[in-house]
C-alpha cells in the first residue's frame, strides 16, 4: 500500500507538474518582450532645457555608443508635465534585450566604463562641469525595471 502511494505521488510530481506549468504558460495573454530600465527625474523650475542640453552631451552620447556596441537595444527620453510638486517630468528609458543583462558582468561593466571615459575625454572639463551641475537642476525620483509585453490576439 505504501509503495503504491509513493509511486502515485512520485508520478504526479514528475509528470503532471511540468505539464501544468506548460499549460499555464500557453494560457498567458502576452509574450515577453525587451526589458526597460526607467529613471524618473524632476527638474528644477525653468531648468529642464539646461538639463536636456547636458544630457545630449553626456547621457545620449553614452547611449549612442552603447547601442553601437550592442550593449543596449535602444533608449528614449519622455517629457511631460508633473502631476504635482513631487512628481517627475522626465523619464530616461534604456531598452535591454532581457533581464540577464542586469546580472553582474565585469565585461559589460568595463565596456560601459570605457564608453563613459571616451565621452568624458571628448568633452574635457565640460563633462565634469555638466555632470556636477545636474545636482543643482534635477532630482532623481527613482528607478524601475519593467518588461515590455506583447498581447496575444
Amino acid at each position: 500500500m505504501k509503495t503504491t502511494l509513493f509511486f502515485s505521488v512520485l508520478f504526479a510530481v514528475l509528470f503532471l507538474f511540468p505539464f501544468e506549468q506548460i499549460l499555464a504558460q500557453d494560457k498567458s495573454p502576452f509574450e515577453d518582450g525587451t526589458v526597460w530600465s526607467l529613471t524618473f527625474v524632476r527638474t528644477v523650475a525653468n531648468k529642464t532645457d539646461d538639463y536636456l542640453n547636458g544630457l545630449a552631451n553626456t547621457w545620449v552620447a553614452s547611449m549612442e555608443e552603447a547601442k553601437k556596441e550592442g550593449l543596449i537595444v535602444d533608449y528614449k527620453i519622455l517629457q511631460g508635465n508633473a502631476a504635482n510638486k513631487d512628481d517627475y517630468n522626465l523619464v530616461l528609458m534604456i531598452e535591454n534585450k532581457n533581464l540577464a543583462t542586469f546580472d553582474p558582468n565585469k565585461q559589460r561593466d568595463d565596456a560601459f566604463d570605457a564608453i563613459q571615459k571616451k565621452v568624458q575625454d571628448k568633452m574635457g572639463d565640460e563633462f565634469k562641469t555638466t555632470v556636477a551641475n545636474y545636482e543643482n537642476i534635477r532630482d532623481l525620483q527613482g528607478t524601475k525595471i519593467m518588461r515590455e509585453i506583447h498581447l496575444k490576439k
